[in-house]
């Protein structure tokens, strides 16, 4: 077994695959910072994803209501939007933006980092919740997630 430390990491035992996924298109506009709950779409696509010993949670975030394009879909499911929510940590995302954008993780008021129009890019970065807005026209921001 190797014994290769660089920069705090033992690669002998990180981890190399993830056990829960999830894929989101969301709108975003110039008006409005969005956010997406990670696990959100997983959820709705398949009730029964939710396994705690794969790293599935109820998590509340505190969020005042679910995101427009969200409260159909979890009204239908009988989704409490305000109370837990089925939520499982990100730790690998790849966003793909048609419009220049920022996305924020973990808060509203957290950096934001850049993602320009018709760019993939790709973030290693563990969080339950992340927020987008636009920076020069609407658009829709791609996101497959894995954690």
């Amino acid at each position: 077994m190797s014994e290769d430390y660089k920069g705090g990491i033992n690669y002998a035992l990180l981890k190399r695959h993830y056990d829960c996924d999830d894929h989101v298109a969301m709108a975003f506009t110039l008006a409005n910072q969005d956010y997406y709950v990670v696990g959100t779409m997983a959820f709705a696509s398949d009730p029964t994803v939710i396994n705690i010993d794969r790293g599935w949670t109820l998590f509340t975030h505190g969020q005042p209501a679910a995101p427009a394009f969200l409260a159909p879909v979890l009204a239908a499911l009988g989704v409490s939007w305000v109370a837990a929510v089925p939520s499982f940590e990100l730790k690998d995302v790849l966003f793909y933006a048609t419009e220049d954008c920022y996305v924020r993780f973990e808060g509203a008021s957290r950096v934001q980092h850049y993602i320009p129009a018709n760019t993939f890019m790709r973030f290693h970065r563990r969080c339950f919740i992340f927020f987008v807005q636009g920076v020069t026209a609407d658009g829709l921001l791609y996101a497959w997630i894995e954690g």
